[in-house]
């Protein structure tokens, strides 16, 4: 699997026929297989979506625009667990605050 110069494709390689088949024109990050290897994840343009290998069906799983995603080193990453469900890097925020009412004797 490998991206075109710009990003802005996902293909993947057949060693079987020795030729490019693009998956999607949409510009895609972090892509993951599934576990039987049919599916390949990624996250797009703010959304969630799989593309089926055989026939390069891409499916719009669902948006991602309502989750604070933490951003830097590890963020906005995308990833697979065992069972393909999606695992993402979220924002809880770094500050906690406190509430102190101090009375001197």
């Amino acid at each position: 699997m490998a991206f075109n110069s710009d990003n802005s494709k996902l293909l993947l390689f057949t060693f079987e026929n020795q030729h490019w088949i693009q998956l999607s024109d949409i510009s895609a990050g972090y892509p993951n297989w599934s576990g039987d290897g049919e599916f390949v994840y990624f996250r797009g343009n703010g959304d969630f979506y799989r593309v089926r290998i055989t026939d390069q069906k891409l499916e719009h799983l669902a948006s991602l625009n309502y989750l604070r995603t933490a951003f830097g080193a590890w963020g906005p990453w995308f990833g697979l667990g065992p069972d393909d469900s999606p695992m993402l890097v979220r924002d809880v925020g770094s500050e906690e605050i406190y509430a102190l009412d101090w009375q001197a004797p």
